[in-house]
């Protein structure tokens, strides 16, 4: 608050005192008069007091005219001194008992206004005080009592009261200049701390990273934006909770007692409030007070679960790679001995008479070399570059026929439920239909693989930030997160008799129309596919 604006709250408490130290004389007067005769005219008195309500009533007016509030504060107090000088004079000037009510007007003119004047209102309250004693004593004006005391004993009375009113205006003014040198520093003080307060709030709230603190019981106390995201939780839901009661994982890095906990960067798995597994870059250190004692610890992380993937996915695509172009040149060393076996025992079995056994023998050799053809043949898709030939779209046709072809496949059986979650006008895409085809197909395959027993297959199609996301889920057999991370690798099959090349092919597709693919587990069971593709 600046001066001006203390001015006018002094001012207004300046005034509300005025009408409850009027009531008092008024009451005090009136409950003397009860026990005691009293030598005060009761009209004089009355009617100064009434003067004395409609000055302030007055006063009272002129603070809504936002009036420059220092000729304000000269004004009233100068009212109040004549106000107060008429009273003495009414109740006995020389012997009134009212002469306090100056003392009182010194002390507020000390608290409203500077040390000079204080000053002036000191002075021109003794000055009023003396003309009204000696106009009194010398017969200047009317006198209402008789007053039979010295010229001398009325110099001293003077001279004491010259004395009070001066002293009253030194301590009160120097106790108010004090006051107000230290309101002056507190509020600088005040303001540097709100500064420095939004300073390091401002710090905090733009931190890109999280940033958790607790006490030393465990209690969270801070929770930064970032960290908000990261978690999944608001601050004020999370303020005051148990970290071990929602973040078990952060909580497990918190070190014995007495112990300092380990300050190196370390990764967790973290789940947030929405169920999402996350992985965190964590470094943990201690939060010490003012005094350097351990006030809680300090959580600072990062969210590295996107990191982590495309990390994952780099490594992949290396791995695949360098697999692929091995997996091609073993593939043409395998093919011909292969046909050339599988072709000369089909020979053998016409040429000779064979019995049941050896029949069954050949049997064998038959489908087992056709089966290695086909993991031949899926070698050799997989190792070849993938040519993407595009073509503007309509993707929900393309799913639907793709559906069609899946009615007929020989694990499809009415215990098998599908669901189709498909935008009304379809979305339109520049894709290989043919290769799109391909992955919605080994997806779907997959799903049904892992759902022997029957279960609900569920597919949808959403257009998000410029982005297409095709979801395949299932509630079948499921997956791990371990599980999850791996299962675009090749020879990754969980399925007996399965290549593990189906996904591979289905990642490499995706990857070469600038896509991604993913797999989660399903919510409450089964696992989920989602293939990412761009827009444009």
């Amino acid at each position: 608050m600046d001066s001006t604006g203390q001015i006018r709250h002094w001012l207004s408490w300046l005034l509300k005192v005025r009408v409850l130290l009027i009531a008092f004389l008024l009451g005090a007067e009136l409950v003397i008069r009860q026990f005691a005769p009293s030598p005060v005219p009761l009209k004089f008195f009355l009617s100064l007091i009434l003067l004395w309500v409609a000055v302030s009533v007055v006063y009272g007016i002129l603070r809504g005219l936002d009036l420059n509030p220092y000729l304000q504060a000269y004004v009233e107090l100068t009212g109040d001194l004549v106000l107060v000088t008429g009273l003495v004079y009414v109740t006995g000037s020389l012997d009134s008992y009212f002469v306090f009510l100056y003392l009182l007007v010194i002390i507020m003119a000390s608290i409203l206004l500077s040390r000079v004047g204080a000053f002036l209102v000191a002075a021109l309250s003794f000055i009023l005080f003396a003309a009204i004693v000696d106009a009194s004593y010398f017969k200047v004006i009317p006198v209402l009592y008789p007053q039979s005391v010295g010229i001398w004993p009325l110099q001293v009375y003077l001279g004491i009261n010259l004395l009070a009113f001066f002293g009253v205006w030194y301590l009160s003014s120097y106790l108010a200049e004090s006051l107000r040198t230290a309101g002056v520093e507190l509020q600088d003080k005040r303001g540097e701390l709100e500064d420095l307060q939004a300073f390091n709030e401002n710090i905090i709230q733009s931190m890109r990273g999280g940033l958790l603190t607790t006490d030393l019981r465990g209690r969270i106390l801070v929770l930064n934006p970032a960290g908000e995201e990261i978690l999944g939780v608001e601050q004020h839901r999370a303020r005051g909770a148990r970290l071990g009661d929602r973040f078990p994982s952060l909580a497990r890095l918190l070190p014995a007692s007495g112990e300092n906990p380990n300050e190196a960067r370390q990764e967790v798995r973290a789940s947030s409030a929405d169920g999402r597994e996350k992985i965190l870059g964590v470094s943990l250190s201690l939060l010490r007070t003012r005094e350097g004692t351990q006030g809680g610890y300090v959580y600072n992380f990062q969210d590295l679960t996107e990191l982590k993937r495309l990390e994952a996915e780099v490594a992949q695509k290396e791995r695949m790679a360098a697999l692929g172009r091995m997996a091609a040149a073993i593939a043409h060393e395998i093919r011909n001995p292969l046909g050339a076996i599988a072709g000369s025992v089909r020979q053998l079995a016409r040429y000779a008479e064979v019995g049941e056994d050896e029949q069954k023998l050949v049997e064998i050799v038959t489908r087992e070399s056709e089966r290695l053809n086909r993991v031949v043949n899926d070698i050799l898709t997989y190792s070849k570059e993938k040519v993407v030939h595009r073509e503007r779209v309509n993707l929900v046709p393309l799913l639907e026929e793709t559906l069609l072809l899946l009615e007929r496949h020989p694990q499809f059986n009415s215990s098998i439920r599908v669901e189709k979650y498909f935008p009304p006008k379809g979305v339109q895409l520049e894709v290989d239909p043919g290769q799109m085809k391909q992955v919605m197909w080994n997806l779907c395959d997959n799903a049904l693989r892992a759902m022997p027993a029957g279960g609900t297959l569920r597919i949808g199609v959403e257009k998000v930030d410029g982005l297409v996301r095709i979801r395949v889920a299932d509630t079948g057999v499921g997956l791990t997160p371990e599980q999850c991370e791996k299962i675009f690798e090749p020879f990754e099959s969980s399925f007996v008799g399965g290549t593990g090349l189906g996904l591979a092919i289905v990642c490499q597709i995706v990857g070469a129309h600038r896509g991604r693919v993913w797999a989660q587990p399903g919510r409450p069971s089964g696992s989920e596919f989602t293939v990412e593709l761009p827009a444009r």
